[in-house]
């Protein structure tokens, strides 16, 4: 009998033998790549000579279709060049993915100057399309439709026979080469006769439409609208505005009890942040289960989706009320406050997602921490809350191999679809996982500094500069660093590094210990 040794010995010897006639003969046809080409120029921080305008009929609620009438003045630049490259919006900010939803543009017509030409899609960038222009073109007219889901399984339900949810970037163009906040742009709505519509945006009502003031396109696809046939609105400041739309006009029926713990919300972050960034601030919200739920974060306003009850069944659902200060608080961390590499100038550079530990999970800390001071929900429900992240993600045997950080690239990887394993594939953890390190850090700040400092500190001076710019603000890793050790010497870098950039055996769950709490499992 052969000895282990020399039997091991054979094996590697036979490993080792190149097989013989594995390679294609050299005589098969092998092509070669070229370059791709890609013919995006890119943009500039310049005006754009001209303004765009965009004339939008939401007026079929039966069909749900809407329609676009957009009109592009030709800068000098695409003449000499012989054609204009329009854009649909790809990167959309909020969703961190390219989640424009190209496949509901339909029955696009072009024109130049009045007469029709024949547009072509870019083979490489499919939200690209190439348009013919003459040396003497003046403007570039569009006509398309905006073909809004009519099922769920086409995406997010947007129109009803009873509202609408409509996001300027799902039927709007705009003209490559140009940061997009250089773009002027003027627009026009026509809504469905006897509703009433809420934006961010101001305008001028003439019937069943509305003239919005001219902005920039940046800002009009970051100004989304809400208008229902049942619609309430509420001052919860002088410049702050709660307005919402509902399935039921019953549902609009809110205490004043509910607007005052809305309008204590916007005080308390007043008295956190210290500043405001924005010149107003619109909450639209639906209370529908007919229209898709959302929760979305603007500079000036957010896109708030409940079931209905929200008003209604108040003390049987305090867990809704969450949504309304987290998306609040993203004016300031988000919005205002961007990572450098996640703000891009256009909406067709590729955003990278790597400090959304901060951008989500510090305005997933600070929306429980403000709904528990402003009395949306109470004290006892956060603390659920907190106990329930912890033990919930515990539990994920995924944090083994997958650290929390990378999670940060799953809207780009995953794009939210559902998953087999998710304790083992992990998803957007970073949204209560990041939760969960900024409440360890808050416990690290007080007891360093005796109960004189929290992370309150943290949130004055990193977003609460400037108060009255609504621009946007950007930052690095080293930056929060930098302000973390302003508020108390610390090695934060290692903090962070341990919990973001590293696999680890269990949530970081040091933050609720350092409050004074125990964890434990029981049977219940």
């Amino acid at each position: 009998m052969r000895s282990i040794v020399q039997l091991m010995t054979s094996a590697l010897i036979l490993a080792a033998t190149p097989a013989a006639a594995q390679l294609p003969p050299a005589s098969n046809s092998r092509p070669v790549a070229p370059q791709l080409a890609d013919a995006t120029p890119l943009p500039k921080d310049a005006p754009y000579p001209g303004t765009m305008v965009l004339e939008v009929d939401a007026s079929d609620t039966r069909q749900r279709i809407v329609r676009v009438r957009q009109t592009i003045p030709v800068a000098p630049e695409q003449r000499a060049a012989g054609e204009m490259l329009l854009l649909f919006p790809e990167w959309l900010p909020g969703n961190h993915a390219p989640r424009g939803q190209i496949e509901k543009l339909a029955g696009l017509v072009v024109s130049v100057d009045g007469k029709r030409v024949q547009w072509r899609r870019d083979s490489i960038d499919v939200f690209a399309f190439h348009i013919p222009v003459g040396a003497n073109a003046r403007e570039v007219t569009a006509e398309f439709q905006f073909l809004s889901a009519t099922a769920e399984n086409q995406g997010r339900v947007v129109v009803t026979e009873r509202m609408m949810n409509l996001q300027p970037n799902s039927f709007s163009l705009y003209p490559a080469g140009w940061y997009t906040r250089a773009i002027p742009v003027q627009m026009s709505v026509t809504y469905p006769e006897g509703w009433t519509a809420a934006t961010a945006l101001r305008g001028t009502p003439r019937g069943s439409s509305v003239a919005y003031a001219e902005t920039d396109y940046d800002t009009l696809v970051d100004s989304p609208i809400f208008a229902g046939r049942y619609y309430k609105s509420w001052p919860l400041d002088p410049k702050v505005t709660l307005h919402a739309v509902a399935d039921d006009p019953k549902e609009l029926a809110a205490k004043a009890e509910h607007i005052e713990a809305h309008r204590r919300l916007v005080r308390e972050a007043d008295a956190l942040f210290g500043a405001r960034h924005f010149d107003h601030y619109d909450f639209l919200l639906s209370i529908t289960d007919e229209m898709g739920s959302i929760g979305l974060e603007h500079h000036r306003s957010s896109e708030n989706g409940v079931d209905p009850g929200y008003f209604t069944k108040w003390d049987e659902r305090p867990g809704e009320r969450n949504l309304l200060p987290h998306e609040y608080v993203h004016s300031w961390d988000g919005k205002f406050r961007r990572p450098a590499l996640l703000w891009t100038p256009d909406f067709r550079t590729p955003m990278q997602d790597d400090l959304l530990w901060v951008y989500e999970g510090q305005t997933q800390f600070w929306g429980y921490v403000l709904g528990a001071r402003s009395g949306l929900y109470t004290k006892e429900q956060t603390l659920d809350a907190y106990a329930r992240i912890a033990a919930f993600y515990d539990l994920f045997k995924g944090r083994s191999w997958r650290p929390m950080g990378d999670t940060t690239h799953d809207p780009i990887i995953s794009a939210r679809r559902p998953k087999g394993w998710s304790t083992w594939q992990r998803s957007e953890d970073y949204y209560n996982e990041g939760l969960l390190i900024w409440l360890e850090a808050d416990g690290i700040i007080r007891q360093k500094s005796g109960g004189r400092k929290s992370i309150d500190d943290f949130a004055r001076a990193f977003f609460g500069k400037t108060d009255g710019d609504w621009g946007v603000l950007t930052y690095d890793r080293q930056e929060v660093i930098d302000t973390l050790n302003g508020v108390v010497a610390h090695d934060w870098a290692a903090f962070l590094a341990e919990r973001v950039d590293r696999t680890n055996a269990e949530a970081p769950k040091r933050g609720l210990e350092l409050g004074g709490y125990r964890l434990a499992w029981s049977d219940q």
